[in-house]
């Protein structure tokens, strides 16, 4: 079988079984069986794959079909130019959250000690040391086996013990230390949806997708407990579902933070910021 004819096969079975980008994910798996890219795919479309290279594709694309996200069945994903690994143990990082992490290096003056509380696959910690090698950065989850892929990603991109983890609820195993930014990305879609989202969610941890009280539960912790780890004049970061900015704004002013909400490149309300007075 050439190249090109495993492409068409794998589209079509694909787009049959209702996967959204069909094309896409054809040449990902492709290139990803053949250890290649996906350039070489259609520099030579017509050359022959072996028995054992065309087993591998199907193996793959029997994953997929069954609504593997593409970043667990190649095993990495794309944020803020980064390459990180990513398992079931983590969520997938989404482009949406990047917005967190300019907020975050935007705002940390240098030299400053920054928090992601929820850090599963370290995406945003990895990416604020990485661009701002200066700051200190603490990162915690309540998953060990999150703590333990992020510690593999900040190996691998910025290099061992540049960024302390921590196992825990949110800020316990912060217990008395203050911050100049804090970030979080809290699960915010509300668990009584949980059944009808994409079928893609399903392989997810559901710790890091939902949250009860509508999807603010978690949310609502963070605002709460921030106050007391942030330091003067610090400020609380935190990526919010579509639907939140009202309940953010609330929950933050009756605390005394002054909040602001930032709209992701959709239009949609994605980002809180909350500063604390001096």
């Amino acid at each position: 079988m050439r190249i090109s004819e495993i492409m068409s096969q794998t589209v079509g079975e694909l787009a049959r079984a209702g996967v959204q980008n069909p094309v896409l994910d054809a040449e990902l798996l492709l290139s990803h069986s053949l250890l290649s890219d996906r350039m070489r795919l259609h520099v030579g479309p017509d050359r022959e794959l072996t028995e054992d290279e065309v087993r591998r594709m199907g193996r793959l694309v029997k994953r997929r079909l069954k609504f593997e996200p593409i970043a667990y069945i190649l095993g990495k994903k794309e944020f803020y130019s980064l390459e990180f690994m990513v398992n079931r143990d983590v969520l997938i990082p989404r482009p949406e959250t990047e917005l967190v992490v300019d907020l975050v290096v935007y705002y940390a003056p240098a030299g400053a000690r920054v928090a992601d509380i929820g850090t599963g696959s370290g995406a945003i910690a990895v990416s604020v040391k990485h661009s701002r090698p200066d700051l200190e950065v603490y990162a915690v989850d309540i998953s060990k086996r999150a703590v333990s892929v992020a510690r593999r990603n900040a190996a691998a991109i910025v290099g061992k013990n540049k960024i302390k983890f921590l196992h825990g609820d949110l800020f316990k195993p912060l217990e008395g230390m203050r911050f100049r930014v804090i970030a979080a990305n809290p699960p915010y879609i509300d668990r009584k949806h949980a059944g009808s989202l994409q079928k893609d969610l399903s392989h997810e941890p559901e710790a890091a997708l939902f949250s009860d009280e509508g999807g603010g539960e978690v949310a609502e912790r963070i605002v709460r407990e921030a106050e007391d780890y942030l330091a003067p004049g610090g400020v609380l970061i935190m990526e919010i579902g579509d639907t939140m900015k009202d309940f953010v704004q609330e929950t933050g002013g009756r605390i005394g933070f002054a909040v602001s909400v930032l709209n992701d490149y959709a239009g949609l309300p994605r980002v809180a910021v909350m500063k604390r007075g001096d």
